[in-house]
C-alpha cells in the first residue's frame, strides 16, 4: 500500500500518534547532530532544509524495505500506533493526517530524504518494531549506518 501527500516543511518532520505539545517541540544539541527527536509516540526529524517549502511525503506499508536510490539520508526508528489518536505527519506550518490504514501495534519506519530534480521524502512502516532507532546508511551529515540514534531530548 502506498500514498503521497504535499507537506508544508518548516524546521522539522514530525510523526505523531498522540496530542502534542508545543513544549515538547524541542531539540537538543544532540538532536540536532543526529537529525532525530525521539519521544513516546512522538518523532521529530530533521528534513535538511534550511528555508520552508512544500514537498512530497511518499508513505508505504510494506513487509520489506526496498531503499530509494535518490536516497541522501536515511534513518529507521520504533513508532507504536494506538488505537485512540490518528497518526498525523506534521511540521511547524502544517499538519495531516498519515493516509495509510495502519493498525494499532509497533512499525519500524524508515525515514529517507531524497533528492532528484526536487527534495522529496519516503516513509515505510514495516510491522513489528526495532529496539532503537539508527541510521541505514552513512550520509553527508555525520550519521554512520548502524549506529544507534538517542531516544529523548539531550
Amino acid at each position: 500500500m502506498q500514498s503521497k501527500i504535499d507537506l508544508t516543511v518548516s524546521g522539522f518532520i514530525g510523526l505523531a500518534a498522540r496530542p502534542v505539545e508545543d513544549e515538547e517541540l524541542v531539540w537538543g544539541n544532540g538532536n540536532i547532530a543526529q537529525g532525530l527527536v525521539q519521544l513516546d509516540a512522538l518523532v521529530m526529524l530533521d528534513p535538511l532544509a534550511d528555508e520552508d517549502f512544500g514537498a512530497d511525503v511518499t508513505f508505504r506499508l510494506t513487509e520489506k524495505f526496498l531503499p530509494n536510490r535518490a536516497a541522501q539520508r536515511c534513518i529507521e526508528f520504533p513508532l507504536q500506533v494506538g488505537a485512540d489518536e490518528p497518526l498525523v505527519i506534521f511540521s511547524a506550518e502544517d499538519e495531516e493526517p498519515v493516509p495509510l490504514d495502519l493498525e494499532p501495534g509497533d512499525y519500524t519506519v524508515i525515514y529517507e530524504v531524497c533528492l532528484s530534480r526536487e527534495v522529496f521524502y519516503v516513509l515505510t512502516f514495516i510491522k513489528g518494531a526495532l529496539p532503537h532507532a539508527s541510521a541505514r546508511k552513512d550520509d553527508g551529515w555525520g550519521l554512520k549506518k548502524g549506529v544507534p540514534l538517542t531516544a529523548g531530548v539531550f
